[in-house]
């Protein structure tokens, strides 16, 4: 109801999720939270959801009660949504139309994320929440139980010098996936195939077993303050500290093909080049590169905003703030290489089902047959900080058409950094005739058949021995100490400055109120960056650039009043969204020697612009009831696409992934949902209620060469994506039966595959579950499950029939109880 309010009550087009609906179903995070939102869809990693995009767009503005908030990550601009767990939401609003009075930045929405004030309850709170989750992990991989708990103490009281509130909202949880994703690697087309004078596509390597053994720990603490003096003045101030702490062992068999036998069928389809598709096949002289590596993350972000709000008591309303926010973070990933012989080797490529691979001719436990080969070792560090100030104006005007008008100014002071290497170490010429056999076998571990699934067991390096480094690096002579290189140093430093004039109007149209807001926000930024180079002599130096930049962008909301339960609003904005950091860095690095695979940014990207158009029609009915359609046009100039180039790096070719600006992308679609108790049906099914929503998003991005003149469609961006909620609520007993579905979409362009081909990801729906009983009105319990039905994501090069992974996504299921002193 209160969410449904929102919506009705907003002066823009906007939806969101409140806390109490967030508590009914097992989210993790504000990614999982925000899914069940029209028009959003939700990337994971690891078994848990990551990101978000708003109608096809990912470059979305994201802020912390209404403060703007940087994650740690690499590209540096927004927040990181899986480190924030959902337990301390009160509620996340999406703005799909822009508003003069949003920080800028938000092309593809604005996000407010918000957590609780104690002026937010009339009475004190105490409320302790603990659950144990069991994360179902791939076959071979097993189920663990992880604890989560969260705790919230708030209270209000009245002094001699006014009211005041003081609130404590803390959340420790912890998360664990093991995954065994089946993946294809980049596909290659072999002319005269065993001699059939055939060309045929087929991947030049399969991984099996790839198991993802992890975990995640999520700590938050937020503190919030309020003092309200007198009637026309209130003071607040809020500090929020949140680490996240996430450690990945992963270990895989990557087996490359050798030479093609006669023994092989197609799939009896062509690609554009005219090459068939392998089916199966059968290969000698085969090689095989097992890995065992290591990949942590921590990342801290703290946030402190200190403001208030004055009124004159009559039609002046003043509001400041100032805040202040740093974030960090490291990742590690250490790779070490081992390769065998493979006499023999059989592939078969699947659709809808992981593709497989068998061998023959070797016993890969047998310690004689497996050598060493390499290491690459990878770690960064970023670090960023910003400061803004904020001061902000409504005055009621109430002459004519003009009820209102809004004035702010902003100022905002922003660095970010980042450091690191990316060394690579070959073994004797990454050829070695050494052996494991003399190896200390406590550095050693036996990979069980259960997780390396059709190969069998196979002998590797141990997690404990990858992680600690020492031995194994003396082992082979490989230097301990690593500094970091320039090549990896990025400094970013931006100061704007914002200002907004908002009119609010009202009139009548044919005798129906016309409310809304016509507004501009105006925008100054400064820019300074350096990071190295190579000159003309091929030497790496600092190099520094300064630039500067105005933006305009103009606004305008319309919310016509039909009827009393009729709405139609109209909306047009122009919005912008500044390149991720990653993407500026011109540096090139190795991300994958064996395969020959390196990646690059583009510092000559430019800001993405786009002109945006939105209309929809409302109707509220009850106390919980709407129905809605809402059409949307955006045309975005700028666009990044990933993009891949042959390049020579140390006299050999690699495959390169890099960004460059794809022209003008248009995306168009609609948004239809419907949310209603059925309140009126005979006892005991006036419980039930229903919450539905359907996104249509349609869009073209001009790729580039080597398929030029192509469209397809924007990276991460499904046509077809839906919510269906089946709800309960009765006396004690709360239910939640949810679907959520998100079709195809374009999962990278032109990275590596043959032909530049873009990768896919196979549509997906995922079914989770909740059911809660109030013991008594201060307990209730609650037990859940996450993907129950068992869902499986796809991808693929080009067509299904070139699979490129097959991973599972992440079981969950838990119980937890929930007590309000």
């Amino acid at each position: 109801q209160s969410a449904r309010n929102k919506k009705r009550d907003s002066e823009s087009m906007s939806d969101s999720i409140v806390a109490d609906d967030i508590g009914k179903l097992p989210d993790q995070n504000i990614a999982e939270a925000a899914q069940r939102i029209p028009g959003v869809q939700m990337s994971r990693y690891k078994g848990e959801g990551r990101g978000i995009a708003i109608r096809g767009l990912g470059d979305t503005k994201i802020v912390l009660n209404g403060q703007e908030v940087y994650g740690p990550t690499g590209n540096g601009r927004n927040f990181d949504l899986e480190d924030l767990p959902a337990d301390v939401l009160a509620g996340v609003d999406v703005y799909k139309s822009s508003s003069a009075n949003e920080i800028e930045g938000g092309m593809g929405g604005y996000v407010d994320i918000r957590t609780r004030k104690p002026f937010d309850f009339s009475t004190p709170q105490a409320v302790l929440v603990a659950k144990a989750t069991s994360f179902v992990g791939a076959p071979g991989f097993g189920a663990k139980v992880k604890p989560q708990v969260s705790a919230l103490l708030s209270n209000r009281w009245m002094t001699g010098v006014g009211e005041m509130g003081l609130l404590f909202n803390v959340a420790h949880g912890e998360s664990r996936y093991g995954l065994g994703e089946d993946e294809v690697q980049n596909t290659t087309a072999v002319s005269n195939f065993a001699g059939s004078g055939k060309t045929v596509t087929m991947p030049s390597g399969i991984f099996t077993g790839n198991g993802h053994n992890g975990t995640r720990l999520r700590d938050t603490g937020i503190l919030a303050y309020q003092w309200r003096p007198s009637s026309n003045l209130t003071l607040d101030a809020n500090v929020t500290a949140i680490n996240y702490v996430m450690n990945n062992e992963f270990r895989t068999a990557r087996l490359y093909p050798g030479d093609p036998t006669s023994t092989y069928t197609l799939w009896g389809d062509t690609n554009t080049d005219g090459s068939d598709n392998l089916k199966s096949g059968t290969f000698s002289n085969n090689r095989m590169v097992d890995n065992s590596v290591t990949a942590d993350e921590v990342r801290r972000t703290r946030m402190f905003d200190v403001g208030g709000r004055w009124s004159d008591g009559g039609d002046l309303t003043v509001k400041g703030r100032i805040s202040h926010g740093n974030s960090s973070s490291m990742a590690n990933l250490y790779e070490w290489g081992l390769s065998a012989s493979i006499p023999s080797m059989s592939l078969v490529m699947n659709q809808g089902e992981p593709s497989r691979v068998s061998i023959a001719g070797v016993d890969l436990t047998n310690l004689s047959n497996i050598h060493p080969s390499y290491l690459l070792s990878i770690e960064f560090k970023n670090k960023q900080s910003n400061t803004a100030a904020t001061l902000e104006a409504n005055y009621k005007v109430n002459k004519g058409i003009l009820s209102s008008l809004d004035v702010g100014l902003r100022a905002n002071d922003y660095t970010h950094e980042s450091i690191g290497f990316v060394n690579f170490y070959c073994i004797d010429g990454c050829n070695s005739s050494k052996t494991l056999a003399s190896v200390d076998p406590s550095l050693l571990t036996t990979v069980p058949a259960t997780e390396s699934r059709e190969i069998g067991a196979y002998r590797t390096f141990s997690a404990a021995a990858v992680r600690q480094q020492s031995a194994l690096r003396g082992l082979y002579g490989i230097t301990t100490s690593e500094p970091y290189t320039p090549d990896q140093f990025q400094l970013n430093k931006e100061k704007s400055a914002a200002g907004y004039i908002k009119l609010n109007y009202e009139l009548a149209l044919a005798g129906m109120p016309l409310t809304g807001n016509l507004g501009v926000r105006y925008i100054n930024t400064k820019f300074h960056a350096e990071a190295y180079g190579a000159d003309k002599a091929g030497t790496l130096v600092l190099q520094s650039n300064d630039s500067s930049r105005t933006d305009v962008l103009p606004s305008l909301n319309a919310h016509l009043a039909l009827r009393d339960d009729l709405v139609l609003r109209a909306a047009a904005s122009k919005t912008f969204a500044p390149v991720a950091f990653g993407f500026l860095k011109g540096a090139v690095t190795i991300t994958n020697q064996a395969q020959h695979e390196a990646a690059s940014g583009n510092p000559n990207l430019k800001p993405l612009e786009s002109s945006n158009l939105d209309a929809s029609l409302e109707q509220y009915f009850g106390r919980t009831g709407m129905a809605y359609v809402s059409l949307f046009k955006k045309t975005v100039d700028g666009y990044a696409q990933q993009i891949n180039q042959n390049r020579i790096i140390n006299g050999e070719e690699y495959k390169v992934t890099s960004f460059e600006t794809a022209g003008t992308s248009r995306i168009k679609g609609l948004e239809a949902g419907y949310q209603q108790f059925f309140d009126r049906l005979p006892a005991p099914f006036d419980g039930l209620g229903a919450q539905v929503n359907y996104t249509y998003v349609e869009s073209d991005a001009a790729t580039s060469a080597p398929i030029a003149g192509k469209t397809i469609p924007l990276q991460g961006l499904s046509k077809n994506s839906y919510n269906l909620v089946a709800m309960y609520e009765k006396g004690k007993i709360k239910a939640r039966l949810a679907y959520n579905y998100r079709s195809s979409f374009v999962a990278a362009a032109g990275s590596g595959a043959s032909l530049g081909v873009p990768i896919y990801e196979a549509g997906v729906g995922v079914l989770d579950c909740s059911l809660s009983y109030d013991i008594s009105k201060k307990m209730s319990v609650v037990v859940d499950g996450v993907n129950i039905a068992g869902a499986h994501s796809e991808q693929y090069f080009g067509t299904p029939h070139t699979q490129r992974n097959y991973l599972p996504i992440g079981q969950r299921y838990g119980v937890q109880i929930r007590y309000a002193l």
